[in-house]
């Protein structure tokens, strides 16, 4: 059943996260998406998850259906007309307001939050701690599907947002003749980035590229609440880590899902020179000649 969208006249978000407070207040006000997406040695099931059991309204987003199918990499950006089709199909429109959560807390919540802001949405938020925290609030949840509203949307791409691996390869040539170049934060594991454990995906070195920083994403969520650290805390970690604020910086991680929470975590604090590595580790250490630092 379809309706017709309606525009809701109320103020921007403040800031990419929001609370439960806040969404509870609003949910009426907003499209919620829910987001949530595992790896396959979790055990979990996204979708059975979302039919038993949602934030009322919720909208189901898959990122594997939503990603680009013409690849062997995992979750790349859909093309432009597909991405239109699919939100369209949603009920989601230009002038909406988007919520997105996932089932841990901060994970692919932030990589759905990153791909709407590569095709151009203006407003939309991630849930702070998603929906454990939703759930540990005793808010009200729902298995009933959503009522999809009628809508068209429209896609505008942020090239600036995007980078590729002749973009990573030129950065890495660019420093070692001792240019300037972009500072690569890698949201993977430390283990992963130091190279003493393999890699999830068969056939990949583990290791890291040359110049990158190792920023495990996990350091910028409070592993008590869920909650993703404070501006000031995020801060303190990039301070301790020698990263420019002031330079250009470029998310990395395995498939392009954690390296989101970094950006989400950077957009938090007020930064606007950032970008993420789509093909990210996947790309990379599967590339023919590149060169791969271990420790």
């Amino acid at each position: 059943m379809f309706l017709r969208s309606a525009r809701y006249a109320f103020s921007s978000f403040p800031s990419p996260l929001v609370s439960v407070q806040y969404l509870k207040q609003n949910l009426n006000k907003v499209k919620v998406l829910d987001c949530s997406w595992y790896l396959p040695q979790m055990n979990r099931n996204a979708e059975q998850e979302y039919k038993k059991s949602h934030i009322p309204g919720a909208i189901r987003f898959d990122i594997d259906a939503n990603s680009l199918q013409e690849t062997t990499l995992p979750h790349m950006l859909p093309k432009t007309e597909d991405f239109e089709r699919s939100v369209s199909d949603m009920g989601i429109s230009n002038s909406d307001q988007i919520v997105v959560y996932d089932g841990m807390n901060i994970f692919s919540s932030a990589r759905v939050y990153w791909q709407f802001k590569y095709f151009g949405h203006k407003d939309i938020a991630v849930l702070d701690g998603g929906f454990p925290a939703w759930v540990r609030e005793n808010c009200a949840v729902s298995d009933a599907p959503p009522l999809i509203r009628e809508a068209k949307y429209k896609a505008t791409p942020q090239p600036h947002m995007l980078r590729d691996l002749n973009f990573i390869l030129k950065n890495i040539e660019n420093q070692n003749k001792g240019k300037k170049g972009d500072q690569v934060l890698d949201a993977r594991p430390a283990p992963r980035f130091n190279g003493e454990v393999p890699e999830p995906r068969p056939g990949l070195s583990s290791g890291h590229m040359p110049y990158s920083t190792s920023l495990p994403f996990s350091q910028l969520i409070d592993q008590k609440t869920g909650l993703m650290k404070t501006s000031e805390e995020i801060k303190e970690i990039l301070n301790s880590l020698n990263v420019d604020t002031n330079k250009n910086i470029v998310c990395s991680c395995g498939s392009g899902v954690t390296a989101s929470v970094i950006y989400l975590a950077l957009q938090r604090i007020g930064l606007k020179n950032i970008s993420l590595y789509d093909g990210s580790w996947s790309e990379y250490a599967a590339a023919k000649d590149v060169e791969i630092k271990k420790k």
